[in-house]
């Protein structure tokens, strides 16, 4: 909860939603966790993450037109990393309630819609 203290600006809501809307596709979540230990070529992320290498480019693109990850290019290869802290942040946070729900210390289910 936020104390009286600490209330969140409008713009930062505004902002963290579109970075959050942004993270909503799990192949978007396995891309930034990947990136956390360094800088990746589009190629390492396809590779090891067993993904086409299109759709890699596709997320890498949206991501880094929303501030997400950054890149450096060497040539003809790009290297990706994620853009700030606050990316990695947010990685910390959903390990850390993993933890708590796979303890037992929360007890809380994810529910999946019926389509």
């Amino acid at each position: 909860m936020v104390s009286n203290q600490t209330k969140i600006s409008p713009e930062f809501i505004q902002n963290a939603a579109r970075v959050l809307k942004t993270l909503g596709h799990p192949d978007r979540i396995k891309i930034v966790e990947f990136l956390e230990d360094g800088e990746k070529t589009v190629g390492q992320i396809h590779r090891d993450l067993n993904m086409h290498q299109p759709i890699v480019s596709q997320h890498l693109k949206v991501m880094h037109d929303r501030d997400i990850v950054t890149f450096r290019q060497e040539g003809t290869r790009y290297f990706y990393s994620l853009a700030n802290n606050f990316i990695t942040k947010i990685l910390n946070c959903m390990s850390e309630v993993q933890a708590k729900l796979d303890s037992g210390e929360w007890d809380f289910e994810f529910s999946i819609p019926n389509n």
